[in-house]
């Protein structure tokens, strides 16, 4: 096992910024995680609807048989390449289907 020692040691040696971390967690203020999202409930926080989320294949998680997502990873995943070029495609999808 571990002493607590050891732990501090560690983290006093640690680069500052992980250095904070550390002690944070030390002190018991472990950092909150976000919770799961249900697609209405992403839809809402973005001003999105349901469809352009599923047209846009937003990443999720299986939780309990549905899928669930979290709203930093979705805003990251906007940011991707990959979110542009599958946004590009749905929109010329779209245009083509209008015109037909």
């Amino acid at each position: 096992m571990i002493a607590l020692e050891d732990i501090m040691s560690a983290a006093m040696t640690a680069p500052p910024e992980r250095r904070e971390a550390a002690l944070r967690i030390l002190r018991g203020e472990l950092p909150k995680e976000e919770p799961y999202l249900t697609l209405r409930e992403l839809s809402r926080r973005l001003g999105f609807g349901i469809t352009t989320l599923r047209r846009w294949r937003v990443p999720g998680h299986g939780v309990s048989g549905a899928k669930r997502y979290r709203f930093a990873e979705v805003e990251a995943y906007f940011a991707t390449e990959a979110f542009q070029r599958r946004k590009a495609a749905v929109r010329a999808e779209r245009a083509r289907s209008r015109k037909a």
